[in-house]
């Protein structure tokens, strides 16, 4: 039988999701694991040799030692006191029961500055950037004594720099490509660096300030951007409320950790004062403008507001503590891990082979700036002491 109909359907009108692009397919398993291997073996060897190397007042001051002496205050202290002094909790607690202490947190962030060099390698060749870039901008973060000094000298630092940088990734996929998943995986690594890094929360801000930066997916569905950052912030803002509720009940205060964090020192704002006025504040200017130079070659404009809020976060944590007085590189390994994260695949020759060119010169100016950093130097000098004998 056939039914006749006096006026066609109209398809529903709606959002409809823009077109995801195809990710080119995972290797094994054991391929990546291989690979993540061979990038820490580098690392972890430097770890190893500098477990032999003699201490100095300003390496006892650098991100590993002040983590392990305020959590063994904090813990040594009793509960009410650890609750109070041990923010964030897990950097504090892994440190604090770390096997070989500071040289035991030196091997693990060796092992992971190799899994990220490997997982942002894999995220670019997924998006389809060809091996020159993926080459080029691997080498430019990992080739070079910031990315090892942060690394091995700041545990909790650098898991928060790389929890954030691989929570970019997944938002940008959540963002342009609709993929739901990916959302929730930038928000536990999001959550993940809140308890991991003091900056977390810094972090956490500025992924929901960028969010009006990306592409939408679904457009024409009101709303949707609000509940893509809210589904970005809703693990953190759980656990900043858990934070405040645990330290109201037990201390009287909800602001009691983070008020432990805090330390606002004329020494730290005249350190700062300092450092523009020398060659290191020139490189990491330096840094700042290779970025907004990047987003302008790969067509995102935008994203010269991610990059500068990152400058200033980084800039604004270290003047109110949140970063140790002997830090050093967080500045370079965010902003090119960041980078790395959501470079695109589209441009011309002329635009890609200069993307290639800004990336290699990224080595000599971090070189540059690592021998401008006192705390690095000294460790360099440390390193070479003990391989010579």
């Amino acid at each position: 039988m056939t039914v006749t109909l006096s006026h066609p359907l109209q398809a529903p009108t709606g959002a409809v999701p823009a077109p995801r692009p195809a990710l080119r397919p995972l290797p094994p398993v054991a391929v990546r694991w291989l690979l993540r291997a061979a990038f820490a073996l580098p690392y972890v060897a430097l770890a190893l040799v500098a477990s032999g190397a003699a201490s100095t007042p300003l390496l006892g001051l650098t991100g590993n030692q002040a983590t392990l002496e305020r959590a063994t205050t904090a813990l040594d202290g009793g509960v009410v006191q650890a609750i109070g002094q041990l923010y964030p909790l897990l950097s504090g607690l892994l440190l604090r029961f770390m096997p070989f202490g500071v040289d035991g947190a030196a091997v693990l962030g060796g092992v992971a500055a190799g899994v990220l060099l490997q997982l942002l390698a894999q995220a670019m060749l997924r998006r389809g950037l060809p091996m020159r870039k993926v080459v080029a901008f691997t080498v430019a973060l990992g080739a070079n004594p910031l990315y090892a000094f942060v690394a091995l000298n700041d545990l909790q630092a650098f898991l928060g720099i790389a929890l954030f940088a691989l929570a970019v990734v997944d938002m940008v996929r959540f963002f342009a490509w609709g993929d739901t998943q990916a959302g929730f995986r930038a928000g536990l690594a999001l959550m993940m660096s809140t308890l991991l890094d003091p900056m977390g929360f810094v972090y956490v801000v500025i992924a929901a300030l960028a969010a009006p930066l990306l592409d939408l997916a679904r457009r024409g569905q009101q709303g949707i951007r609000r509940a893509n950052v809210l589904v970005l912030v809703f693990p953190s803002a759980a656990v900043a409320l858990s934070t405040a509720v645990l330290d109201v009940m037990v201390l009287h205060d909800p602001f009691a950790a983070l008020r432990g964090s805090i330390d606002v020192s004329g020494e730290r704002l005249a350190g700062l004062q300092h450092l523009f006025a020398t060659a290191d504040g020139l490189l990491l200017v330096a840094m700042l403008v290779a970025g907004a130079a990047l987003a302008l070659l790969v067509g995102r404009p935008g994203a010269i507001a991610l990059v500068a809020a990152l400058f200033g976060g980084i800039i604004g944590g270290y003047a109110i503590g949140l970063i140790p007085v002997a830090a050093a590189g967080n500045v370079f390994v965010t902003m090119l891990s960041v980078a790395i994260a959501i470079l695109p695949r589209a441009g011309s020759r002329v635009t890609s082979a200069l993307v290639v060119l800004l990336a290699v010169l990224q080595v000599p100016l971090a070189w540059a700036a690592a021998f401008q950093r006192e705390v690095v130097v000294e460790w360099m000098h440390a390193l070479v002491a003990v391989v010579a004998g």
